[in-house]
């Protein structure tokens, strides 16, 4: 059975619309839907308890999406999971694609297989005609190297945080992503990407780490704050403990 987990915060036309583009999957496989919602307004809430949904999960306070991750998982049934925002559109080629990626899964060729980046990864390893691999280091990554897990959608199964932790909660979300990238960075997880892009955003929707975290313009070279940004976090790779899950370079915004 597969899960369809969808982490929500006050989109409710956004979540409608990528439920639909689920629902146009029809998956002829055993599936649920579950949505985690992060504290949205009451209208919001009244609002998504009229979809179509089979698990809806409530916080009576925005808590950050790392305990909305952790909170959905846990109540997922699924033993196969596909994560996505709310403001994803699924593409419809999935539904012939989702039993080969229960294949590499279960074969333990991969531990996660993501269905898109913002970014290129120059150097990959070949698994199918459809996925490959991200090597755990590559040069030819260097820029890129710390992003191989993602909030992005991708498919793995419910074991997956058994097996590498769940997400780290009390902090904003892009130092929660980071610091799950390195943790991930820090484990043997297999990380894979699909060789094209099954999910993009909706393109009338900000995201909600845009808006929390804006992008500051700086002067200068693009490559070089890419590189300097890269620097930065492989030294953040070889920092980390697993025990303590601190950065040192980033600062947690979560009052």
């Amino acid at each position: 059975m597969l899960s369809i987990l969808i982490t929500h915060y006050n989109r409710p036309i956004a979540l409608q619309a990528c439920l639909d583009t689920i629902l146009d999957l029809k998956l002829a496989i055993p599936y649920e839907i579950v949505v985690t919602d992060d504290g949205s307004t009451q209208e919001n809430v009244n609002r998504i308890k009229e979809m179509k949904i089979d698990t809806l999960l409530l916080s009576e306070n925005n808590q950050g999406l790392s305990s909305s991750l952790n909170k959905g998982i846990k109540a997922c049934k699924g033993e196969y999971l596909l994560y996505c925002q709310e403001d994803a559109v699924l593409s419809s080629e999935l539904s012939a694609l989702l039993v080969d990626f229960f294949e590499i899964l279960d074969s333990e060729h991969l531990d996660m297989i993501r269905l898109r980046a913002n970014y290129v990864f120059p150097s990959l390893i070949k698994i199918s005609d459809v996925v490959s691999r991200i090597p755990r280091f590559s040069f030819k990554n260097f820029n890129v190297n710390t992003f191989q897990y993602s909030d992005n959608p991708f498919v793995t199964k419910k074991n997956f945080y058994i097996k590498y932790g769940f997400y780290l909660e009390g902090v904003s979300g892009h130092y929660g992503e980071t610091e799950y990238a390195i943790r991930i960075l820090n484990s043997k997880a297999k990380i894979g990407i699909t060789n094209k892009k099954y999910a993009k955003w909706q393109q009338e929707v900000k995201s909600v780490m845009v808006i929390n975290n804006p992008v500051k313009k700086r002067k200068g070279a693009k490559k070089f704050w890419q590189l300097a940004r890269a620097l930065r976090q492989h030294l953040e790779w070889l920092l980390y403990s697993k025990s303590n899950r601190k950065l040192y370079t980033y600062t947690n915004n979560r009052k």
